[in-house]
């Protein structure tokens, strides 16, 4: 079995590429209590590896694939995506060819990544909001669509993979409010 957690950015201030230092230091409180993990990829944007790296492990891979919503989603079902919980989303997957593809698109590059890793090992992944849901509803709709709110800076999802299966997952939630705050 392997495990994978995929956690959405740190903070940064609106319309800012970099984490701002409420994010770095909300990325170094998270940090003591993650595994070790045998392999982190991130998307290319600079306020995913940042978020890395303020968690303490160096980026092996970036992908742009989650880096953000493909062309061929629609601005509408874009703009639909915004303030979606997981249970959204799931019926989203259920009703829109376009989007359950993308979802599944993104469970597999998730499966992919993670099976380069020993058996018993962990692999980090840090992206972006609606991605995350995306890809997790694509790996256990069933299960992912009972997760809650959409997910917060340093939230994310833990999946495991047994046999090349997504088996069993749960939402990563960081308590607190994303400013630090508690």
């Amino acid at each position: 079995m392997r495990t994978l957690q995929h956690r959405r950015h740190s903070q940064r201030d609106p319309n800012g590429v970099h984490l701002n230092a409420a994010g770095l230091a909300r990325a170094r409180q998270v940090a003591p209590g993650l595994p070790r993990f045998a392999r982190v990829v991130t998307s290319p944007r600079p306020r995913a590896m940042e978020t890395a790296e303020a968690l303490g492990f160096p980026v092996d891979a970036t992908l742009s694939l989650l880096g953000e919503l493909p062309d061929d989603l629609g601005i509408d079902l874009v703009e639909r995506l915004r303030g979606l919980d997981f249970e959204g989303y799931a019926r989203l997957a259920q009703r829109s060819t376009e989007f359950r593809r993308y979802a599944s698109e993104q469970a597999r590059l998730w499966r992919e990544q993670l099976e380069r890793v020993p058996d018993g090992a962990s692999m980090l992944m840090v992206s972006h909001g609606s991605i995350i849901e995306a890809g997790a509803v694509g790996a256990l709709l069933d299960v992912a669509a009972d997760w809650g709110p959409a997910l917060d800076y340093l939230e994310g999802v833990e999946l495991r993979l047994d046999d090349g299966h997504w088996v069993s997952g749960a939402p990563l939630r960081v308590p607190g409010d994303a400013n630090g705050a508690g």
